[in-house]
């Protein structure tokens, strides 16, 4: 697949504010593609469309091969999402919350097991994975948010904001490591930032 995302014309609209315009754009499969803009520019917006948890207005995309209106659950199948909240349970540890994502994402329970060790060590919190969440440092939350959103290999990662609320040296640590990510793992990345 030459192109991992394809859009047309994407559209979102909210009563008379017109949130997303008619953007257009591709991104090559495994490539890190960045959507830059100040809060409210609608990245987030965007993301939500891309990943079948808003509709669009107007205008169509495909995401990993896939319409994301007509084929909602392959696209979902097929993505990574890590939000600019996060969505991590600081009451578990690192590995719970992984182990809580897999089997959403339906995975069984020997893969899960592998699955979770890959993503730990890939992330470098393999030694802290059963240290509880509310314990880790922002960065470590991040990556540990990276690792959810790689559990299920996805052919896309959307990063939203990833280095939102971090100190500098730990957000251009966070930037290096996606770059690191993508070369190791070959996914495709759209990160939205207003760094």
């Amino acid at each position: 697949m030459k192109y991992s995302i394809e859009v047309y014309g994407l559209t979102k609209e909210f009563d008379s504010l017109i949130a997303v315009d008619h953007i257009s754009f591709k991104v090559k499969s495994g490539e890190i593609f960045g959507l830059l803009g100040p809060n409210g520019a609608g990245k987030t917006t965007t993301i939500h469309m891309l990943t079948t948890l808003l509709k669009p207005t107007s205008g169509t995309a495909k995401v990993a091969g896939f319409d994301i209106i007509k084929e909602r659950n392959e696209v979902r199948q097929n993505i990574g999402i890590v939000f600019q909240e996060p969505a991590l349970d600081n009451r578990l540890t690192g590995r719970e919350n992984l182990e809580f994502h897999a089997m959403m994402y339906g995975i069984e329970k020997g893969e899960r097991e592998k699955r979770i060790k890959e993503v730990l060590e890939l992330v470098e919190l393999a030694d802290k994975a059963d240290v509880l969440v509310r314990n880790y440092s922002g960065g470590m939350k991040r990556r540990l948010e990276i690792a959810r959103g790689l559990i299920n290999k996805p052919k896309v990662l959307f990063l939203d904001e990833p280095t939102l609320g971090l100190d500098a040296q730990t957000r251009r640590h966070i930037w290096e490591y996606i770059e690191e990510l993508r070369k190791e793992t070959k996914v495709t990345i759209l990160i939205t930032t207003h760094y």
